[in-house]
């Protein structure tokens, strides 16, 4: 007897989870991923939604309107992936969608013939085979703002085993760096600006990272044409532009472009932008303090030191905190701030990171 009570808890032990980890459950499911850019996730990582933001209408999965004139200057990168895990073999799965808006590709460039049909809104997929799971693509191609939803259900009983609630997107986050600043993936521990941002896409946000260089003194160039086009195409009216040292002075010089060009662009507001000391940028030796607010812009948060005596942001009127922003060597934690390691403290990041997602929706 004493033996078979011992054999019964060494096959219990053997088999029970390990300690603080939950029991492995045979259930299937949807995990969505945040936008694409360009051919890729890069700058960002691959990134999913953690499960219990799925049905979250601020910090689900984000998705770009994808009208017909939409411009991809690198390559089609407004589907959102998703993956598909059965719960069995012998279950046939089943994909409901709320608006027939919302398609389902096979490819993430939409080739020909891999357009999932849908039957009263409904699409059976086709056998997995040995797989477990099955990776497909995401277009919204109707209105903003919208919540589309998408139900992976089982064909035999009809239960919803999983959901994911979509948000078509209304603003447009561009995160300019310093000089020299190239975003990229893993993030450069230095690059305070680009930390900050990455945080914001993976809190829901339609997030672009870029180089100061690409805009131009006048405004013009590459991140011009990228905000045109999300107001144009994708439905955006809400843009929040922020920037460090000549990305700063960048911010200044697409506000003033875009302010000065807003009849021929469309409706938008740009609802929030951010000076980490800012520096003009006329041209890559221009070391003048950026001290003029961004023209219409809704809200502007400003810091900046003095210590540094080569390169120094400047007191902007009408900057948050009142009246002109926050000079951050005043305080304990910035004490030691100066031009090359001010983007970098956790608190002018997280102020910024507050800031932006209480004026600006996703």
């Amino acid at each position: 007897m004493r033996h078979f009570l011992l054999l019964v808890v060494l096959v219990f032990v053997a088999h029970r989870p390990a300690l603080g980890q939950p029991a492995a459950r045979d259930a299937g499911g949807l995990t969505a991923y945040r936008p694409q850019h360009g051919m890729g996730y890069l700058p960002f990582a691959r990134t999913a939604v953690r499960e219990e933001f799925e049905e979250h209408p601020r910090l689900g999965p984000g998705i770009r309107v994808n009208r017909a004139d939409e411009v991809d200057f690198d390559g089609e990168d407004d589907l959102i992936e998703i993956v598909i895990t059965r719960p069995s073999p012998e279950t046939t799965l089943v994909l409901e969608r709320s608006h027939s808006s919302l398609a389902i590709w096979e490819t993430r460039d939409k080739r020909a013939q891999t357009g999932l049909a849908f039957i009263d809104d409904r699409s059976v997929l086709p056998d997995f085979g040995q797989a477990s799971r099955r990776r497909l693509w995401v277009e919204w191609t109707g209105a903003a703002p919208e919540f589309p939803v998408l139900s992976l259900r089982a064909q035999e009983s009809d239960v919803i085993i999983d959901r994911i609630v979509f948000h078509a997107f209304t603003s447009l986050v561009v995160a300019l760096g310093g000089k020299n600043h190239v975003p990229n993936w893993p993030l450069h521990p230095d690059h305070g600006t680009y930390r900050m941002a990455t945080g914001l896409y993976e809190a829901g946000y339609d997030v672009f990272m870029r180089r100061e260089s690409e805009v131009r003194s006048d405004g013009a160039g590459l991140v011009y044409e990228e905000v045109v086009n999300a107001v144009r195409n994708r439905a955006v009216h809400e843009l929040a532009i922020v920037g460090y040292s000549h990305g700063a002075g960048s911010t200044y010089n697409l506000c003033a472009r875009l302010n000065d060009r807003r009849a021929h662009i469309g409706t938008f507001s740009i609802s929030f932008t951010s000076y980490v000391d800012g520096i003009r940028n006329a041209g890559p030796l221009d070391g003048r303090a950026e001290r003029r607010r961004p023209p219409t812009t809704v809200f502007h948060v400003n810091q900046y030191q003095l210590r540094d005596w080569l390169l120094r942001g400047a007191p902007v009127a009408d900057s948050t905190p009142p009246p002109s922003g926050l000079r951050v060597e005043t305080r304990l934690w910035g004490r030691e701030a100066n031009h090359i390691n001010i983007d970098d403290l956790q608190q002018v990041r997280n102020f910024i990171h507050t800031q932006l997602t209480a004026h600006v929706n996703r």
